[in-house]
């Protein structure tokens, strides 16, 4: 037994830790990149390690100011690192005026909250700042970069941060994780004052990528640029970036001397209004290796491969397969394969689909298709299946009701049973509405008392539900008493 142990850990002591010290990524002399607190960006053989060395101090890095067209400016001196933002290709505009037109137009709006409150939701969810927080940025733009984006393409994200009360920040704060590349990432800001800043006072900022996961199996290389909003003025926003390889030893870079503290807050710079600032991180992900990533569908421009027919909501078109949407929906299998002309175009209009859908039902109106949500919808049904969550579900069930859609609608059924984030009595108006009996058998399991049950009837749901709930409902009663 102590033979076997003692090769056990000598294997241990050798094999292991070399291999993840050679795989480390090393300090390149434009990088101000360090891990956040005491900690370096050079090559370490384990976190501990990386926790415990000294990092480099302010010198380190590549300032820019941005110019009109990129982030550096035209005067930047030769061998400083490029902006990102100036080389990625941008995407195309919408073809026409009245595409714009469709996405902000404004909404009808929806009957419950994710919270489950009977108050109001707007279902156009677009990137507008809030008090505090971030938001991941996410446009009509973003949509038309390409029909399919393939698993091995570059993967692009931008993450924002907004930091209110900036000149008594104390402390860090961060968004929340955001999926690039179908892996975790955050952005984090603080303040350093330390000796890899020479004591100066200095605002930092970080990326962490996949932080939480235990493996060592997976690693990322990626380009990270992050940029500080002017917003005074829109030319002259402060950029800086680094590449690195994100693995297990190496899940969180950035500048520990991102800018100094008195540039942030000097008025005349423009950094900060109303004692805010606002930070992005513009991700492009080369590589991931251990993750699977998902096929991204782009359904604002056309693939040969993919797509042989557009539908058409609010003059905006949306380029599907005809034969994938007729496996999933009785609706459009008619649409497409039935003895309707609209079998011979390969424009659509949604309208000539609701026209179909209310020869069996007339609760349809054309306003009840919204461009946002219908691309969701495509986005959970294709092979990306994109995630039911709490922002997504009721338009989700509503849509996938409409259209036959059985998928989804399993689909939304599955996560309701599963979360907290919506209130029971919600769950049980939609399970009424959509006649979901395994999502109404698990809302009356979680009774407890009986007196959780009477506590319902103060809400503005109960009064709607069917008599069939509220007799299941009273049959659990009956049973806990």
């Amino acid at each position: 037994f102590s033979c076997g142990l003692s090769l056990v850990v000598g294997f241990l002591n050798n094999c292991p830790l070399k291999m993840l010290e050679a795989e480390a990524p090393g300090l390149d002399e434009h990088d101000a990149g360090g891990s956040e607190g005491d900690t370096t960006t050079s090559s370490m053989g384990s976190r501990r390690e990386n926790e415990e060395r000294s990092g480099m101090g302010a010198a380190g890095g590549s300032r820019s100011w941005e110019g009109s067209s990129s982030f550096m400016h035209p005067s930047a001196p030769s061998g400083q690192p490029t902006s990102l933002f100036s080389t990625l290709p941008q995407p195309a505009a919408p073809s026409t005026s009245a595409a714009a037109a469709a996405v902000v137009a404004a909404p009808p709006k929806r009957l419950f909250s994710t919270a489950g409150s009977s108050s109001t939701l707007s279902t156009h969810r677009h990137s507008t700042f809030s008090d505090c927080g971030s938001e991941m940025a996410r446009s009509l733009d973003d949509l038309t970069l390409s029909s399919l984006t393939r698993p091995d393409d570059k993967s692009e994200g931008t993450i924002r941060l907004q930091v209110p009360s900036v000149s008594t920040l104390r402390q860090k704060t961060n968004t929340s994780f955001h999926m690039i590349a179908n892996l975790p990432w955050r952005l984090a800001a603080k303040t350093e004052c330390s000796k890899r800043t020479s004591q100066l006072k200095f605002f930092s900022v970080y990326i962490d990528c996949n932080p939480e996961s235990e493996s060592t199996l997976w690693h990322c290389d990626a380009v990270v640029e992050f940029r500080l909003v002017n917003q005074r003025d829109e030319k002259h926003h402060f950029s800086r970036h680094f590449t690195n390889k994100f693995n297990y030893n190496s899940n969180n870079w950035g500048f520990p001397s991102f800018i100094e503290w008195a540039e942030l807050l000097a008025p005349e710079k423009g950094f900060t209004k109303a004692d805010r600032v606002i930070v992005e991180a513009r991700i492009t992900v080369n590589k991931v290796v251990g993750v699977r990533q998902r096929p991204r569908f782009h359904f604002l421009s056309p693939s040969m491969d993919v797509s042989d027919t557009a539908l058409v909501i609010n003059g905006v078109k949306l380029h599907i397969s005809r034969q994938y949407l007729a496996l999933y929906s009785p609706v459009f299998a008619a649409m497409f394969y039935g003895r309707f002309q609209e079998r011979e175009k390969t424009e659509i209009p949604i309208e000539d689909v609701i026209l179909e859908v209310r020869r069996e039902r007339r609760d349809i109106n054309v306003e009840d298709v919204i461009l946002e949500e219908f691309i969701e919808l495509l986005e959970v049904l294709y092979p990306s299946h994109k995630a039911v969550s709490a922002d997504n579900v009721e338009y989700l069930l509503d849509l996938g009701d409409k259209f036959q859609i059985q998928f989804v609608i399993d689909e939304a059924e599955k996560f309701l049973m599963g979360t907290d984030d919506i209130q029971v009595v919600t769950k049980l108006l939609w399970a009424d509405q959509y006649c979901l009996a395994r999502l109404q058998d698990s809302c009356i399991r979680t009774f407890k008392s009986a007196a959780e049950i009477k506590n319902l009837k103060s809400s503005e749901e109960y009064k709607n539900l069917s008599d069939k709930t509220k007799a299941a409902l009273f049959e659990k009663i009956c049973k806990l008493i």
